[in-house]
């Protein structure tokens, strides 16, 4: 049995899929948070510098999208990229959609909230020394604010932000509401992708209620839960 270590970040939307990947196959897996200043020895890990990775007897995958694609290589079954060569190429694109779209919403709903931000903060210094927390704290409200900007979403308004992101929910439902999945008859990593980041907005954004408001988008994240059941 393969030696499986995750190297993540809790509150990542990206580690969330790369757990989720890991459950999707059955396999069994150790965690290692990155909390706090901890986070400084994450960029030795590879030269990306960044996680989630994934260390698999020995070998460090970076990124969760080529982890996901090297756990299909390890592991065919079953498969979290479908099989049919257009269902795989339509997983894709959700799976894109999801990290370089939607990602940048949950950032907004969490980094731009005060509320939000301390339940944030929680997460991310969990064991960590005080200190830590308040550090981090001047970190992000230096940090993100700026990175939005530069990515688009920071020059809205919030009102303007909380309508694209709702449209783009609107659509989803729509989805749902004749396919059980994003993709095929099975889950895939469209769904896990999509899935982990709508469950980061959940876990500490105001958004969180409306959110689980829609009952196609609910029930989905309860089946995809199902789907992926925790490791042994």
């Amino acid at each position: 049995m393969a030696m499986i270590r995750l190297h993540q970040w809790e509150m990542s939307p990206f580690c969330t899929k790369v757990r989720r990947s890991l459950r999707h196959k059955g396999l069994a897996f150790e965690v290692e948070n990155y909390n706090g200043l901890k986070a400084r020895h994450a960029v030795k890990l590879t030269p990306v510098g960044t996680l989630p990775v994934l260390e698999y007897d020995g070998e460090r995958i970076v990124d969760s999208a080529a982890i996901a694609a090297f756990l299909d290589r390890k592991h065919p079954d079953p498969p979290l990229y479908p099989r049919d060569p257009e269902e795989r190429a339509r997983a894709r694109f959700w799976e894109d959609w999801a990290g370089e779209s939607l990602y940048f919403f949950e950032v907004h709903f969490r980094m731009l909230d005060p509320v939000a931000l301390e339940k944030a903060l929680d997460l991310i210094t969990e064991g960590r020394p005080s200190y830590e927390r308040a550090l981090l704290k001047v970190i992000f409200k230096r940090r993100y604010p700026a990175k939005l900007k530069s990515q688009g979403l920071g020059r809205l308004t919030s009102d303007e932000v909380d309508r694209k992101f709702f449209g783009h929910l609107d659509d989803l439902e729509a989805i749902l509401a004749k396919h059980a999945w994003l993709v095929g008859a099975a889950p895939s990593v469209a769904d896990i992708s999509v899935g982990s980041q709508l469950d980061e907005m959940v876990r500490t954004s105001r958004h969180a209620d409306r959110i689980l408001g829609y009952p196609k988008i609910r029930a989905w994240l309860a089946a995809l839960d199902g789907a992926t059941p925790a490791a042994k």
